[in-house]
């Protein structure tokens, strides 16, 4: 079940609780049991959804969302996000469940600027898939889909699509080796 939420005062909130905050702030729609501990700006002109028992630790470095008007930025559940983080939607990013995403990870699904006067850049959406396990200091470029159950090494740039089972890494991302992952296999953080 999800509430959705109209007006929030993450001053009033802060003033209550001490230690871990509990979602839902400048969300569209939040599961139960969301929490962030340390400091998150969000910039919601979209639609942000967040499933349940999601986490954003953002201790030492703060993380940062944006989501702008007609994007749609969505998170599945059982997700952690690490310090650090910083996402620009402008189109579509979709999480897909029991994903971990690492410390000092940057989503973006545009190039924000054109490169040169001829450069037709547009957004195009990002898909992480289901059980994925994105590594420290990845960088996720416009139009990638992650399959389910991969893991992107740490300082990785992924520019184009990752298949499913997959470990892969690198400058661009390429698929280093193939994982065992059984169906009903969940990877659990700590």
């Amino acid at each position: 079940m999800s509430i959705t939420i109209k007006q929030f005062s993450l001053g009033k909130l802060l003033a209550v609780l001490k230690g871990a905050v509990i979602l839902p702030f400048k969300t569209n729609a939040v599961g139960r049991l969301g929490r962030i501990s340390g400091r998150l700006t969000i910039k919601n002109r979209g639609e942000f959804v967040v499933g349940k028992n999601v986490s954003f630790h953002s201790k030492p470095f703060q993380s940062s969302i944006t989501v702008s008007k007609q994007a749609t930025l969505w998170v599945g559940d059982h997700v952690f996000f690490n310090y650090g983080l910083d996402i620009g939607c402008t189109k579509s990013i979709r999480i897909g469940s029991n994903t971990i995403i690492g410390p000092m990870v940057n989503m973006i699904d545009t190039n924000f600027h054109p490169v040169d006067v001829n450069d037709r850049s547009e957004s195009n959406d990002i898909v992480i898939s289901e059980n994925v396990w994105i590594g420290r200091g990845v960088l996720i470029l416009p139009g990638v889909t992650i399959g389910r159950n991969s893991v992107i090494a740490a300082g990785s740039v992924v520019t184009r699509d990752i298949p499913s089972n997959v470990m892969a890494g690198g400058t661009p991302a390429k698929v280093i080796r193939a994982i065992e992952v059984p169906n009903e296999w969940i990877r659990r953080y700590n």
